[in-house]
């Protein structure tokens, strides 16, 4: 029961790790020049769902080239 707990608090680390992440590179594009001016509640939103989107993908990403490189040692015989 340990190792499930472990992992979801590695998992929940590496996701909320992932989006700030991407939060700090996403602020790096201009995203003002794609919405109407005067709008900078709504840029800041997509900028948070977006930050979201590729921190948890990318996050999924990297558990699961962990979890199958932990599952690589049951090939040796």
């Amino acid at each position: 029961m340990q190792s499930i707990g472990l992992q979801a608090v590695i998992s929940i680390i590496s996701h909320i790790g992932f989006i700030l992440i991407s939060f700090y590179g996403l602020q790096s594009i201009r995203f003002e020049q794609f919405f109407k001016p005067n709008h900078v509640r709504q840029v800041q939103i997509v900028m948070v769902f977006l930050a979201i989107v590729m921190g948890y993908t990318v996050s999924q990403f990297f558990l699961e080239i962990i979890a199958q490189a932990k599952n690589v040692i049951f090939l040796v015989p």
